[in-house]
Formats: structure tokens, sequence, C-alpha cells
């Protein structure tokens, strides 16, 4: 299962008013008022991301985005390219697993999945970071951005070689698979172009580089299978994938019209960057680990079919969740303009997102339910029919893993960070002991079992063992008791139509 990294982002600043500028509040003379943290978006809150800086944004660099394309525009080429990688994605990926059959998509999977953990720690937190940076040193964007590359670059580099040390002496014959799979974690760096647009509302840039990349790719794998290729020559296709994207992202960059001026290092910059963005790199590192354990449970307990079944499962069920972050970075900006303005609002807008993302928890669980089935043998083919029930019970896992995501964004705004910290703990532990029991006896189904209980345990039991949380814990319950209560419905859909006191305005 595919951990979503929850985007934040920020509100409002508008003529000096009492708006939001991140997720503080700014006194109607401009004085910054004592705030949990600053915020890493500009007036528009499209920026995803996390909070990172405790120093008030640049006003001048606010002000310099444009306030004439809405976030929604932002949104849409989001969705667009969701819905076009979930189409190709599809497409490919039964081609590609008929042709490996379940033990060689296992393994190539496996390699997948470990290089996706390690990339967390590769890029060192430094997203939502590096584009509140730009918006706070508007003069500096050069300098700011050639750090962040070069200390990317270390990053990867660090990474790539811990990640073939600890594969050749414990992963045995996926060792060279996950080594070559690992290589794409070099061209991380370049991911910096994506953070520049990011900043100047330009994701649409992003977007038809990475389709690009992602037809390219897919391109490549039918190739493959067309000739017959080797398990090893699809692990060097995902590098290529990566590399791809990397050179559609530095052409993007060098044709876009906005200027960053020269690339160079700066000291300062790399201190202010590192110290904040070791901590985040350690969290969203646990979170990943945490959400795909089962993963790598499966892996090492079961045999090469069984694994091979499981991811092809996953990969259908991922579908769902990388839905589920795109929905809460569309609804988190007015999320956080709320926090701002008044509690009751803010409690409201709180509630519309856990029924959001439940209800697209439900539409997971119950479609995995009743066509899951179906989809595994459509896409896959009769070999990996017993993926079917695997799927199903991923399915329900989505719907608290979901829910789960909207407590990510309450404790962005208003709890302690390390709650994440100690919700991934419990989850790792929840996930050993009940896979420890389970896989023995049930296999596949038994390792998507003790994710289920993984995602409830952590994902919403938890809520009442912390107090900071258990603000929240109500509205996570009415969220998953969203489709017996169709009052609510009408609400939820109005959330997705952004109040004008959200949206940026001419100054």
């Amino acid at each position: 299962m595919h951990a979503s990294v929850v985007p934040a982002g920020a509100g409002v600043m508008q003529h000096g008013d009492a708006r939001l500028a991140g997720h503080g509040r700014i006194e109607p003379g401009g004085r910054p008022l004592e705030t949990k943290f600053q915020p890493l978006a500009g007036p528009t809150g499209a920026f995803p991301g996390f909070p990172c800086s405790v120093r008030p944004c640049h006003v001048a660099a606010i002000a310099a985005v444009s306030t004439t394309r809405q976030p929604l525009q932002n949104i849409i080429w989001l969705l667009g390219e969701r819905l076009a990688r979930a189409l190709v994605t599809a497409t490919v990926l039964g081609v590609v697993a008929r042709h490996l059959q379940p033990e060689g998509f296992g393994r190539l999977n496996f390699a997948m999945t470990v290089t996706l953990i390690a990339g967390y720690l590769a890029n060192l937190g430094l997203e939502g970071i590096v584009v509140n940076e730009l918006i706070r040193r508007p003069t500096q964007s050069g300098a700011v951005l050639g750090t962040a590359c070069l200390l990317r670059l270390a990053g990867g580099l660090l990474t790539v070689g811990l990640v073939a040390l600890l594969a050749g002496g414990t992963l045995g014959a996926d060792a060279p698979l996950v080594m070559i799979v690992a290589l794409g974690l070099l061209f991380q760096p370049v991911d910096v172009v994506d953070l520049w647009f990011q900043r100047h509302l330009e994701s649409r840039r992003t977007v038809v580089v990475r389709t690009v990349g992602i037809l390219g790719g897919a391109t490549l794998k039918l190739w493959l299978v067309a000739t017959g290729a080797s398990l090893s020559a699809f692990a060097w296709a995902q590098v290529a994938d990566a590399g791809l994207i990397a050179l559609g992202l530095t052409l993007a960059g060098w044709r876009s019209p906005q200027r960053s001026g020269k690339w160079t290092w700066d000291p300062e910059i790399a201190r202010a960057l590192w110290q904040r963005g070791a901590m985040l790199a350690v969290s969203t590192l646990a979170v990943s680990l945490a959400m795909r354990l089962d993963q790598i449970l499966v892996r090492q307990w079961l045999g090469d079919r069984e694994t091979g079944l499981y991811f092809a499962a996953t990969r259908l069920s991922e579908v769902a969740l990388f839905a589920g972050s795109t929905m809460a970075l569309s609804l988190f900006p007015a999320l956080a303009a709320s926090h701002a303005r008044s509690a009751g609002e803010y409690a409201g807008r709180l509630q519309v997102l856990f029924d959001a993302l439940s209800l697209l928890g439900w539409g997971v669980a119950l479609g995995c339910t009743g066509l899951g089935w179906l989809v595994v043998r459509l896409i896959y083919g009769p070999a990996y029919a017993e993926a079917g029930p695997i799927l199903v019970v991923q399915g329900w896992a989505c719907l608290f893993a979901l829910n789960a995501t909207a407590r990510w964004q309450f404790i962005l705004l208003s709890a302690s960070p390390v709650l994440n910290l100690a919700a991934a703990a419990l989850h790792i532990g929840t996930v050993f002991l009940s896979g420890w029991w389970l896989l023995p006896r049930l296999g596949g189904v038994g390792a998507a079992g003790a994710l289920l209980i993984g995602c409830v345990i952590s994902g919403v039991l938890s809520s009442y063992l912390f107090p900071s949380l258990r603000e929240c814990a109500g509205a996570q319950i009415r969220g998953l008791l969203i489709p017996f209560t169709p009052g609510r419905w009408r609400a939820l859909l109005d959330q997705f139509n952004p109040r004008t006191d959200d949206l940026p305005t001419r100054s």
C-alpha cells in the first residue's frame, strides 16, 4: 500500500488585513503574531509540502506570485496527471505482469518499493522547505535552487550507497534488482525545477513533462515485452523513466519565462535547509516504511509467487491513495484559511475534509469488494486470480488510511508533528505483530489483513490514545459514517467551490 505524503498549504494575505499568512495570523499592522509554524506556500495555497519555517514569509515575494490563476486550475492539472498515470499504468501494468509472471513481477515491485522508501531519505524532506525559501528569498532564487540541487545530489549518492550496502548484505537474490532501480534516485536533484514551477503556480509544465515521461516509459516497457526482455531489463527501464522525466524537467526549466538566475551554492541556505529538512526526512521515511511494511513482510516471509500476487493487488489499491492525496491538496488551502478566521469555521471545514476522504474510501472499499475480482482478471489474467481476495481486504484498508490522511492535515495545523512519528511507530508494531500471526496462516490475504488492522489502530483508534488528537477523533468517526448521513453530502460538494476570500485578490 502506497503512503500518500499529505500536502500542506497556506492561506491568504490581502492588503495587510488579518488574513492567514500560512498557519499563523498577521495583525492589521503587518506584524506576525506568535504561531505554531510558518507556511510553505504562497497566497493561493497551491504549493504542496510540509510546514517548516518559523520566520515570516517575504511579503513582496508573496505579492509577486501570480494572482490571476486560481489554485483550482493547478489542482485540475494535478488531477489530470493522476488520471493519465492511472490509465497508462492500468494498461501497461497488466501486459508487464503477464510477461513476467507473478514470480518476476513480485521481485521487480519489491525492488521498486525499497527504492521508494529510500527516496524519502534521499530528497532530505526539502520539497516544502525549498518552496518556502523561494518565497522568503525572492532575490536569492538561484542560490536556493542550486543549494537544494546539490544537497539532494549528495543525499542521493549517500542513499544509493546505503541501499547497495544493505541490499548486498540482507536481500540475497533481490539485491541486484534493488541496486539497479535505486540508481534512479540520482536523478532526484532535478526535481527542484518542479519546486520552481510550484512557486509560480506553473504545475501545468510539470504535468506535461511527467505525462510525456509516463508515456515514454510505457512505450519502452511494451517494447521490452515484445522483445521478450529479461527481468533486469525492466529494472533498467525504471531508471530510464526517472532519467527521461529529469531531462524533461531540465528542458522545461530552461524554456520557462520565470528566471531564477544562476544556480549557486550558499552555505547559509544549506544550513537552513538541512536543519529544517532532516527531521522531516526522518518523519516521512518512518511513515513510508510503516505503510509499506506489509509488502516487505510478504517478500521476506512468503514465496516469489505469493509476492507477485500481493504486489499485483497493491498496485491497484495504490491508485486510491494517490487520488486521496490530490483531494487533500485541493481542500487544504481553504482549511488552512479557516484555521485563522474562526474555530467554528475551521471545525466545519475539517469535518468536510474527513467526509470527503472517507467517502472516497467507502467508494474504494465497496468497489474492490464488488469488482475487485473482475478487475484483477481483466488486467492481469487468470494467473493472478488469487490476488482478488487480497485486493478486497486492501480496499477496506484504504478506507481507514484515507481517513487518517485527513488527520495528518489536522496535525499539521493543530498538533505536534511528533504525533505522526508516534502513529507510524504504532502502525509498524501493529502490522508486524499481526503479520507474524496471520501470514503463515492466510498468506497474502493475511498480510492485507495485518495492514487493515494497522490502519484501524494507528490511523483511527490512536486518536483516542493521544490527548491532543481527541479533538479530531469525533470528526474521524463522523467521516467514516458519511454514507449514512446524506444531509452532509451537499456541504461536501460545496467545499470544492472555493470561497472568494480563500482566493487571491489583486493588490
